[in-house]
């Protein structure tokens, strides 16, 4: 039974790939190696809510005990002319007195078409932990295993359940580290996102031997933003991971 149904869904799969804007730039997996789809996974579909939502749920607040520092550019183009910037810089530290953000000189936003401001950046990157709401209205269906270095991680698809239907949660692609039910990539959509639900790819690290944090969250791609197309490109990045 269970192999008929990762059947059916891989035929959503490629649907909802095909969905996908053709003219995105950042791309899923071109810097992977192929798909193994017939390597076993010891997580199955049901694991995949209960076991890697309760372990990013668990990440998320250890990032609460975390300092960093994070880059962000959102800009929108016309052609290949940048005519607007949401453009910025901070330091999360902590002293006796609790957390502290130092914005960085040069912070401009320039923005128009689109609206983004300081407190859409947590909003971002919150929107791609795959706590169980976020991904139990989809479909879920194993897809093999692929490398990311030297890590055999297995994938998993989040696929809605009408491609009709608003988005809901997440959609798109998961690469798990199997042995700790990590998630270590992302690529796909959520209904969390600022801006618009465009196709985003999350990179995560491993810091302190045992957490996955994000290093960087990139799009690249025509939105629809009311009633214009506009093209958005988004780069965050994440670093100096430093514990409370």
């Amino acid at each position: 039974m269970y192999g008929r149904v990762l059947g059916s869904l891989a035929v959503a799969v490629a649907a909802v790939a095909v969905a996908w804007p053709a003219v995105a730039q950042v791309k899923c997996s071109d810097d992977l190696g192929p798909v193994d789809q017939e390597a076993v996974s010891r997580l199955s579909a049901p694991d995949f809510i209960r076991r890697v939502s309760a372990k990013e749920a668990a990440f998320a607040r250890a990032l609460a005990n975390f300092g960093y520092t994070v880059e962000a550019s959102i800009q929108t183009l016309q052609g290949d002319t940048v005519d607007g910037e949401y453009r910025h810089v901070a330091t999360l530290r902590f002293d006796d007195s609790g957390p502290k953000r130092e914005i960085a000189e040069g912070a401009v936003n320039t923005l128009t078409r689109i609206k983004f401001a300081d407190r859409d950046l947590d909003t971002l990157r919150d929107a791609f932990v795959l706590t169980a709401d976020r991904v139990s209205a989809g479909d879920i269906a194993y897809s093999g295993r692929q490398r990311i270095g030297e890590i055999n991680a297995s994938l998993f698809d989040v696929m809605p359940r009408s491609t009709t239907a608003d988005i809901r949660g997440f959609e798109g692609r998961a690469w798990v580290r199997a042995r700790n039910d990590a998630v270590m990539r992302l690529c796909g959509r959520s209904s969390s996102a600022p801006i618009a639900p465009m196709r985003y790819r999350v990179e995560r690290q491993l810091v302190d031997d045992q957490y996955w944090f994000p290093i960087s969250i990139r799009a690249d791609e025509d939105a629809r933003i009311g009633n214009e197309t506009v093209h958005v490109r988004v780069t965050v990045t994440y670093s100096n991971y430093k514990a409370r």
